[in-house]
């Protein structure tokens, strides 16, 4: 036991395995980068970055940077939708580095948090809001879950995922599963809102799939750009020449959350939300109807996907919780020693999760460079507990030899500890359509880019192969809509064969779009 709490090695509950390398072209992993990290006077502000100053030749010290400017501003405390009918702006009058929690263990609501969640902008049975803006959010499912007694649905943090896309589930101990959810921003709501994208008929949503089917047909023309036609999938692009919400772009938001120990709760070492999450249901032990329940989580991770006009094909970038997993090569000071505790595996499933590929190298300094910014002004802020594990932003073609350089390898494989564990999802390339296992596959498109397309890896791979190869853009929650709109959530007790389920329903739904494409 850590004095700090309960820092217990995370497992992973998979059932899939394996990646083969082969050759890998030259690309943005590794540009030349001063050794100062010089941070910008503006570090600390709740405006949102509209795309990286320094364009599409940034660094990867470049991109850590922005990164860090995203998650200031998402993570900067709201305005209350609740008095203001307004949701995704920050509140001027409070202060990102020195929020602290109420008695209940909650700190205040955040910028990202009042973001529409996926359920809001394709719900079961139609129709989406047609304003960004509301009081509180709204969820509906194929089949409505049920009140566990005196809770709120009226929350903004719904859990409503409990495996990661169905490849396998997470947990901080035995009996700690991770859950997830995921969000988009005013503008991607509003441009899917604008263009019809939304109008579905239960799984069916013609208008978006008559522009995702025109664009995966010619990825070569309409694949990473910026473009206002509305006859195709194209997210508005940041740009930082657009002031306010016009040149903000396309945002979408994946966090992780679990409960947290006594000891964890005092510590101050996690932000922590009441938030939904959901129990039994026919894919649980004990059955019956799925009901809703209300709690105190601890943010564990957090993704941030923004599209630019510099990296149409979005920058991705990456946190975990310092007290997620102890890399036993990272030197930053914060990372706990290693703890191996090697619990019971029931039925051999448990697997002790382990980081495939280091942190890249120019992301530390820049880490420390911000929490020693961070703690300069506020000695005990929580937000010096969370870590940026990677970016991705200018696509490459790999993957990587066995012999690749280690920051080639970060820069390709990014993965999340908590959001990617398992061999699949670390070493993800190509694609991963139907036994789970990665396969070679083009899976990225940047118009007018020499070498496009790309196989890429890791997080941008992924988007790209469930994303842009369907027409969707860079955009799962897009490229997926007609199964979101169809699905009830992912319960917390759900067994490995909901989450082999959920893998598979997405699969299918990938390999029917990837048919008609073969067919055009």
């Amino acid at each position: 036991m850590n004095p700090r709490g309960w820092p217990i090695p995370l497992v992973s509950l998979s059932k899939f395995v394996g990646a083969v390398l082969v050759s890998v072209t030259a690309a943005a992993w590794g540009q030349p980068v001063s050794a100062q990290v010089t941070l910008p006077p503006d570090l600390i502000s709740p405006k949102v970055p509209h795309d990286v100053p320094s364009g599409s030749v940034a660094s990867v010290q470049d991109l850590a940077i922005f990164a860090w400017r995203e998650f200031i501003a998402l993570n900067w405390p709201a305005r209350d939708p609740a008095t203001t009918n307004v949701r995704g702006r920050a509140n001027p009058n409070s202060d990102f580095l020195t929020i602290t929690a109420n008695r209940t263990g909650t700190y205040p609501l955040l910028v990202w948090q009042t973001y529409r969640h996926k359920n809001e902008l394709f719900p079961a049975g139609g129709p989406t809001q047609s304003s960004f803006d509301s009081t509180a959010p709204a969820y509906k499912y194929v089949t409505q879950p049920t009140a566990a007694g005196d809770v709120s649905y009226d929350l903004f943090n719904n859990l409503d995922e409990s495996s990661e896309i169905g490849l396998c589930t997470m947990f901080a101990h035995k009996d700690v599963r991770i859950v997830y959810e995921a969000k988009v921003n005013r503008a991607e709501f509003d441009y899917a809102n604008k263009n019809g994208l939304t109008n579905c008929s239960g799984p069916n949503c013609p208008t978006l799939a008559d522009a995702s089917l025109k664009t995966s047909n010619d990825l070569v023309q309409y694949g990473g750009i910026c473009s206002t036609d509305r006859s195709i999938v194209s997210l508005p692009c940041g740009d930082a020449a657009v002031d306010r919400d016009a040149g903000e772009g396309a945002i979408e938001i994946k966090a992780a959350w679990r409960m947290l120990t006594d000891a964890e709760m005092a510590s101050g070492r996690f932000y922590t939300h009441k938030v939904i999450y959901y129990k039994g249901g026919p894919d649980t032990q004990s059955g019956g109807s799925q009901q809703y329940y209300n709690a105190v989580f601890g943010l564990v991770a957090l993704h941030i996907i923004h599209k630019t006009k510099s990296f149409p094909t979005f920058v991705f970038a990456t946190w975990e919780q310092v007290d997620d997993f102890d890399d036993a090569s990272n030197s930053n000071p914060e990372d706990l020693a290693f703890l191996d505790l090697q619990p019971p595996a029931p039925n051999n499933m448990l697997v002790f999760a382990t980081r495939a590929h280091p942190v890249h190298s120019q992301i530390p300094p820049v880490n420390d460079a911000v929490h020693a910014a961070f703690k300069a002004k506020a000695p005990t802020t929580v937000w010096q507990y969370y870590k940026l594990v990677g970016v991705q932003a200018m696509p490459m073609n790999g993957p990587p030899p066995a012999g690749a350089p280690s920051d080639m390898k970060s820069y390709y494989y990014l993965a999340n500890i908590v959001v990617e564990t398992n061999n699949t999802l670390q070493n993800f390339f190509g694609a991963a359509f139907g036994g789970g296992v990665p396969t070679q596959f083009q899976n990225v498109y940047l118009h007018g880019a020499a070498g496009s397309p790309f196989q890429m890896g890791g997080c941008q791979g992924c988007h790209g192969a469930a994303g842009q190869a369907l027409g969707g853009e860079m955009s799962v929650l897009l490229s997926s809509a007609p199964l979101n709109s169809n699905s009830r959530p992912e319960s917390i007790d759900a067994g490995p064969d909901a989450a082999l389920r959920s893998y598979l329903a997405r699969s299918a739904a990938i390999l029917a779009r990837s048919a008609a494409i073969t067919r055009r």
